[in-house]
Parts: structure tokens; sequence; C-alpha cells
């Protein structure tokens, strides 16, 4: 395993001539969780998604021809992205930032007054359903899927799950009538390295779901949590995080394997709304993880840039630079690593350090 020291990314730090990277004195933004928010603010929240969906995409013209508004960018860039920020030494880093641009987005273009809320996955382990983000009320993201009884199971090497309660069309809630564009793309091409040739051509279809209570129960409960939080070092932090090979899933795997269906999807699951409430509560297990022990931790990497770290891939380390394409600049990994460091200023309801 490759570590990066806090040394090295302080004589990196000293040699930038662009940010220094110290923490911000400014008192940080504060992401919540979405029952700490109240029903104005919730609502506020759904609006500017909608906002985003009726807002022309900004990616040049001929790139993507599937990407009809803003949300839709969005999915176009982590589709593009997938094979090299899954999975390996970036990944954290790269959804971080990913999740800002997002974030910054809904504030910017549709004058939302917030942070971007996290799904506390212990609160929704035994009823999905109930939880109040996903109970199908004006003031959730919408609740799940039609049932379909052609939905296949899931399987994760060694580990087979029965699909769950939907895996049709979201009929509860804020979504119903979102439509969407790009996606799905198979699984398999993960493995295969390669896009289907025809990814960026439109293929409307609806915001699908397929709840899994036992997968919850099973890997996204506070004794998986803690198991997360209590790894040594940012490779077990990594592997216990989403699970690798014959590893069971992890609270990252597991979260996008509840929802299912196009949550499930690897490439295009930001066509989900979930992804962004599910990616700031990973963000926010890497920011407990980290302040327990900053010195080893806050700029340690371990891995390669390519997912599952191939033989020969290159060793990711803080002068790596990360993109995502037309959303933002590039940035080298040591922008990525502390959330009260360059341009992040946040934290979390229940951290605020």
């Amino acid at each position: 395993m490759v570590f990066v020291s806090t040394l090295a990314a302080v004589a990196l730090a000293v040699q930038s001539i662009s940010a220094l990277a110290i923490p911000a004195v400014e008192a940080p933004a504060v992401r919540r969780e979405w029952t700490s928010l109240t029903l104005a603010a919730r609502k506020e929240y759904i609006n500017a998604v909608l906002c985003l969906a009726n807002k022309p995409s900004i990616i040049p013209a001929g790139q993507v021809p599937g990407a009809l508004n803003r949300r839709d960018d969005f999915t176009a860039v982590h589709i593009n992205q997938t094979f090299g920020v899954h999975l390996d030494a970036v990944f954290l880093g790269w959804h971080r930032n990913f999740l800002y641009l997002y974030e910054t987005a809904l504030r910017d273009e549709c004058g939302y007054t917030g942070y971007q809320p996290y799904w506390d996955w212990s609160k929704s382990v035994n009823n999905i359903s109930a939880y109040p983000l996903f109970d199908g009320s004006e003031y959730s993201i919408g609740g799940g899927g039609l049932y379909d009884p052609s939905t296949g199971a899931y399987d994760l090497g060694p580990y087979h799950f029965d699909h769950g309660t939907g895996g049709g069309c979201v009929s509860s809630g804020p979504f119903t009538q979102l439509e969407l564009h790009l996606g799905p793309i198979p699984i398999s091409a993960l493995f295969t390295q390669a896009l289907p040739s025809n990814w960026t051509l439109r293929n409307n279809h609806c915001l699908r779901r397929d709840f899994n209570v036992p997968v919850a129960q099973r890997f996204s409960n506070g004794t998986a949590v803690a198991h997360l939080l209590d790894a040594p070092d940012i490779g077990e932090f990594q592997s216990r995080l989403s699970g690798v090979g014959n590893a069971p899933p992890g609270p990252h795997t597991a979260g996008h394997l509840q929802i299912g269906m196009d949550m499930f999807d690897v490439f295009s699951s930001p066509n989900d709304p979930a992804f962004f409430f599910h990616h700031s509560n990973v963000d926010r297990m890497w920011t407990i993880w980290q302040a327990r022990d900053p010195l080893n931790r806050q700029f340690a990497l371990n891995g390669t840039t390519i997912n599952y770290d191939p033989a020969g891939a290159p060793i990711a380390d803080l002068y790596t630079e990360e993109n995502w394409g037309v959303l933002g600049r590039p940035k080298p990994m040591l922008e990525l690593m502390s959330n009260r460091m360059f341009d992040f200023n946040f934290a979390y309801e229940d951290m605020q350090a």
C-alpha cells in the first residue's frame, strides 16, 4: 500500500502559489441531515433540484446529445469519469468536489439558500419508505418504484440479493415526472473498461427505484458504520467503505443497492437525486474518520487513479490532477483532502469543526 504523509502535504502546500493549505477561519457552512430540516427548507431544496432539471445543459453542442439539462450534465460527467474515480485512491476526493459543484449549482443557479443535506443511513435501515427522505410526500425526494416482477436479483461477487419491493417508476413525491435522458449503462462495462458507443445519446426513461430493506439492515446499520470508522488506515477505510472482490458490500455500495435501479447504476447513478444525499453521508464518514487522527489521516492516500488499482496503474499522490469537465476547474488531490481548505469550508451538523 502507498500512503502520502501529512509532511508531504505541508511541503506541497508551501510550494503552492495559488493557494495556502490552511484551515478556513470563517465559520463553515453546515450540511444537515434531511430530518433536521424544516418542511420549508426541504421544499426549497426540492424546488432547486427541479430548477436544475429545467435549465439547459452547458455541455458543448454535439458532445453529449442526450444531456438536455443541468442535472444531465452531472450524470454525463460522472459516466465519463467512472473508470478513474471509483474503487481507487481518488474516489473520495473526486466525489467530494463533485458534490460541492452540485451544491454550488443549486445555490448559484437556482437560488437555494441551504447546503447539500445528507442521508444518515442508520435512520432508515428498518423501513426505507417511512424515512422522510423517501416517504413519497411532497417534502421528500419521492418514494419507491412500482413493483415490477421482471426485475432481477442482484449479484455482487459471492453475495446474492433478491430484488426489493419495486423495480419500476417512482410513483409518489415531487419527482414522478422527472425525465431521465442518459443511462442505464450495464455493470459489465465496469469490467471491460469500455463505455457503450451510444452512451452519449438520448434515452428517455423514468426514475426507477427498488427499495431493499434486508440490504439496509445488513450493511448500513450502526455496527457497519462503526466498523468503517474504526479502520486503522486509509487503505482499510476505502476497502470497508465499498467492499472489493469477495468482501461484503460496505456502506457506500449498500446505499446504492438498497435504493436500487438507477441508483445502483455505477455510471449514471447521479440520475437519482438520492445520489447526492448518499454521497454527502459518504463524505461525512470520511470527514469524521479524518478528524479522529488528522496528523496521519488528513492527507492520506492509498492506491492508483484507475478503478480496482490494477498493476502498473499510476499511483495517486497529492499532485495528481482530477477534473470534472464542464462542471468546474481541474484540481490537484491536495485541494480535495480537507473540508476546511482551499475552495471548501463546510462541516456536518454533528461535527461543526
